[in-house]
């Protein structure tokens, strides 16, 4: 419009076009300014381009690298922008995640003896270990442990495997209801198999009645009651305290939930009652 009206100042054609005039003025001014960041573009882009085409199977990294020996000062990221941009080297799609369960309410879980496992975290001078914790809901008895470095659906499924030996050895052969959060190593198809050949598995919460919360006072009470007050400098003294923190819980710590007795002496006298029946 400005350029079939030559005659109009820049400052009458901003008054018709309702636009400020110190925006044309300096989009005009920096003119020279963008054609020469336009042409610099143009001249990385063709660079990249042409290494691409002549390494159609290297990405960024190595492109950088070969771009570097032929003198070419680019940038890692500015080749990554250009590849994309140049639809050389489109970005790989993004794995689909598998949908989590849904939580269970109290009334809709299965028939069974209930047990909960978790998983807490600790941190160690020479790195960060987790402990996966089964707890018998009924009589709060530590069932079994396990120290590791980073979380596995394999080491869960064989954590829960001992706690349901423990129980069997113990004479309780109902079925097992476990339950747990939403984390991946719990609704993995192994994990799921081991928890449906014992009874089912329900995902619960924390704040709900019945749910992981009981689990997490466990961890709570491992933490502040018995590791914190340890000088413990690797993953190794960790795993060698757990018999110690078993027989401490189970043995000699009286629960309140149980009237104050010992979780262990709960978990014999209801087998021997049981079996007297």
């Amino acid at each position: 419009m400005w350029q079939s009206r030559p005659q109009l100042s820049l400052q009458r054609f901003a008054r018709y076009a309702g636009v400020p005039y110190w925006r044309l003025r300096d989009h005009q001014h920096s003119t020279s300014v963008r054609c020469a960041k336009q042409q610099r573009r143009d001249a990385l882009y063709e660079k990249v381009r042409q290494a691409a085409l002549i390494h159609p199977t290297s990405g960024y990294r190595l492109l950088y690298q070969e771009l570097k020996a032929q003198g070419e000062a680019i940038g890692l990221h500015k080749i990554r922008v250009a590849l994309g941009e140049l639809h050389l080297n489109p970005p790989l799609p993004r794995k689909t995640r598998k949908a989590s369960p849904q939580v269970s309410l109290p009334q809709n879980w299965p028939e069974g003896r209930r047990v909960q496992i978790d998983a807490t975290r600790l941190s160690l001078p020479d790195g960060v270990c987790w402990i996966y914790f089964v707890l018998d809901v009924t009589s709060r008895v530590v069932l079994a442990s396990r120290v590791m470095r980073s979380l596995s659906m394999h080491l869960a499924k064989l954590t829960l495997d001992e706690a349901i030996a423990v129980l069997r050895s113990q004479g309780h052969q109902e079925a097992i209801l476990v339950q747990s959060d939403g984390g991946s190593d719990f609704t993995s198809d192994l994990f799921q198999q081991g928890c449906l050949r014992y009874g089912g598995w329900v995902r619960c919460k924390v704040s709900q009645p019945g749910g992981t919360g009981i689990l997490e006072r466990l961890n709570r009470t491992y933490k502040y009651q018995f590791a914190f007050r340890q000088d413990w400098q690797s993953m190794t003294d960790v795993q060698a305290a757990m018999p110690d923190f078993h027989r401490w819980y189970n043995h000699e710590r009286r629960h309140s939930a149980l009237g104050y007795a010992t979780p262990w002496s709960t978990l014999t006298s209801s087998a021997n009652a049981r079996n007297a029946a």
